[in-house]
Parts: C-alpha cells; sequence; structure tokens
C-alpha cells in the first residue's frame, strides 16, 4: 500500500506543506516537528517518488553546497573527483553543486561560507574544514533551518551534523607510532608535521601518534609538534629550522601537510633515507618519496570514496527521505611501501 503525504500530515497533526517541507529538506520548520514527521514517515515505511522529485527539481535544481581548503592542496583533488563521480550518476534529478574554498587558518570563512549557503536556499551541505565553536555554531543553526550538513575528511565534534565520511584518524595516527615503533630504537627523537591542529583530522592523527607511542616499551621522544598550515613555505621553514635545532632526529611523522615541503629539506640538509619517515595519503609527492625511499611508509585513506559518498548520503536525505544509518562512516585504511607501487 503507497502512503501518501496526506496521510502522515493526519497523522503528525501538521499540514501536508509542512509534511512536504520535511521530506524535501527545506527550512521553515520547527526541529520537533520535523523529527515528529520523519518518525512517523519511517513508521509508516513512507517511500518517496525519487523520479518525480528529480522531474520537480529540474525546474529549480537542488543546490548542495560543498565547504573545503584551499583549491591548491592536492590531496582534495581526488576527493573532487569523487564527488563528480557521484554527481554524474545523479545528474538526471536535478542537482547543482557549488563549491566554497576556504582559509585554512582561522574558522571565520569556513562560519560564514555556511551561512551564505543556506541564504542562497542550499538543500544540503558537504563540510570539511576546522572544528571551531563558531563553525560548530553555524553547522547547528543550518541543522535548525533545515539544511542538512554532512562532514567529510575532518569532523566537526559535538554539531549537529547529520554524520562524518572520512578515515578513523586516531587509529591512523596509532598505526604510525606502531610503524615508527618498529624503526627506531628506544628514546629516539621524533618530529611531527602537521597542517593545523583545530582541524579533527590533524588533531586527531597526532593524538593517535602521541598515546600510542606513550605506550610502547621502548618509547620514543617526541621533541615537536609543528603546524605548518599546508603550505609549504610555513612547512619548509619550520621543519628546516626544527632540524638545524635536532640534528639527531631520527624520525619523522607526516600527519599532515606538504610532503613535497619535506622531502625538500631533508634532500637540502643531507638527510633523505637516513631520518625514517612515515606519511598519509598517495598523491604524486608521496609516490616520489617511496620511489626514492625517502618515505618508508604511507597510510592511505581512499578520498574518492570520501567525496563520492558523502554526495550519495546526502542525495538519500534529500530524495529519498533516508537519514544515514551511521554516525560515522570509515573509509578503509591501507599501508603502502616502496615496492606497493
Amino acid at each position: 500500500m503507497v502512503v501518501t503525504i496526506r496521510e502522515i500530515a493526519e497523522k503528525a497533526g501538521v499540514s501536508r506543506g509542512t509534511v512536504d517541507r520535511v521530506l524535501n529538506g527545506r527550512p521553515r520548520v520547527k526541529p520537533e516537528v520535523r523529527e515528529r514527521v520523519l518518525e512517523i514517515a519511517r513508521e509508516l515505511n513512507y517511500v518517496p517518488n525519487a523520479a518525480g522529485k528529480g522531474l520537480a527539481y529540474s525546474k529549480k535544481p537542488v543546490l548542495f553546497g560543498i565547504i573545503m581548503p584551499p583549491r591548491d592542496i592536492p590531496f582534495f583533488d581526488e576527493i573532487r573527483v569523487g564527488i563528480e563521480m557521484a554527481a554524474e550518476e545523479l545528474k538526471s534529478f536535478g542537482i547543482r553543486l557549488e563549491y566554497r574554498y576556504v582559509d585554512n587558518k582561522t574558522p571565520e570563512e569556513g562560519a560564514a561560507a555556511i551561512r551564505e549557503l543556506v541564504s542562497a536556499g542550499a538543500n544540503g551541505i558537504m563540510f570539511s574544514v576546522m572544528d571551531d565553536q563558531i563553525v560548530r555554531e553555524n553547522i547547528d543553526r543550518a541543522a535548525e533551518q533545515g539544511v542538512p550538513v554532512i562532514t567529510f575528511n575532518s569532523d566537526v565534534e559535538n554539531s549537529k551534523r547529520v554524520c562524518f565520511v572520512g578515515q578513523d584518524l586516531y587509529k591512523s595516527g596509532k598505526v604510525a607510532a606502531e610503524l615508527m615503533d618498529k624503526m627506531l630504537p628506544a628514546a629516539a627523537k621524533v618530529l611531527i608535521l602537521t597542517g593545523n591542529l583545530k582541524f579533527h583530522a590533524h588533531r586527531s592523527r597526532v593524538q593517535g601518534f602521541k598515546e600510542a607511542s606513550a605506550n610502547k616499551e621502548k618509547k620514543f621522544d617526541i621533541i615537536q609538534i609543528i603546524e605548518g598550515f599546508d603550505r609549504y613555505e610555513e612547512t619548509h621553514a619550520k621543519l628546516s629550522q626544527a632540524l638545524t635545532e635536532h640534528p639527531d632526529i631520527a624520525g619523522l611523522y607526516l600527519a599532515t601537510g606538504p610532503i613535497d615541503a619535506a622531502i625538500d629539506v631533508l634532500k637540502k640538509q643531507g638527510k633523505a633515507g637516513k631520518i625514517k619517515v612515515i606519511s598519509n595519503d598517495l598523491i604524486p609527492e608521496t609516490r616520489e618519496g617511496l620511489s626514492d625511499r625517502i618515505i618508508d611508509f604511507t597510510i592511505v585513506q581512499n578520498p574518492r570514496q570520501q567525496g563520492y559518498l558523502s554526495l550519495r548520503l546526502l542525495y538519500d536525505l534529500i530524495f529519498m527521505g533516508k537519514r544515514p544509518d551511521q554516525v560515522n562512516y570509515y573509509t578503509d585504511t591501507h599501508i603502502y611501501i616502496s615496492e606497493s607501487l
């Protein structure tokens, strides 16, 4: 038996217009009313007509906003590939994507991008910047206005985001510590290079690495955590200074940041192949480092899957009324060595 919007409206004690706004992810519905309508729709096993929605939205396309760090960070190229793959599959449903590239050193641009997309009538938002309080507040406000937010690659904890899609970042840091432990003697000195500790992704990897290393019997000594803010010049300068001040560094954990900057510093100081290096991801610079045996291991996280799955989940929520059945969708984690190439 087909369940209608009218039946849901009668059982919820609201108008059909309100039910329509809820099921289509539109704003101007109180959170408690929205939740009641969705619960009744689930109880009645309501199945929306996706084809009908696609026809309706072809006249006024669904707007999905995508907020991420600056475009010149190579890692996000693969995430965009995944997003565009999903968008191609869904193009008949009238979906329009609007990318916003924001500063990754301060949270204000990310928060402003959320507000601007909500004001522009976005039906849903994908977000991957830092998890500062101002960002958290704006995600919550978007959710209260009926605009769902899915975080990808880097989460915003304790917010009203729908779900997170990305690597188990804390686990990734622990894996890196285990690998480093197998290569270094007791009390060896280690540097950690990351982007920005205000990013959940960057912070979680560092935290996992530190806590796992602290539990090792032959603990290595973490001398410094360097924040390079994903900028080549800043990363190069800070790492150069740290290696000059600590010439006995034995290990380098590249949690995040420009790999090419780290490789250039190691080459310039004659330490390439002498310092044990663990990185993340498999961008061209990482492949070069593995091939030249400057990087010993890299831990990959399937960024293409992150982009693809995030957009598909947002589509299911807006078009099908299907909420994600998990809070965290962790993508696969694999370890690569030079021979893996």
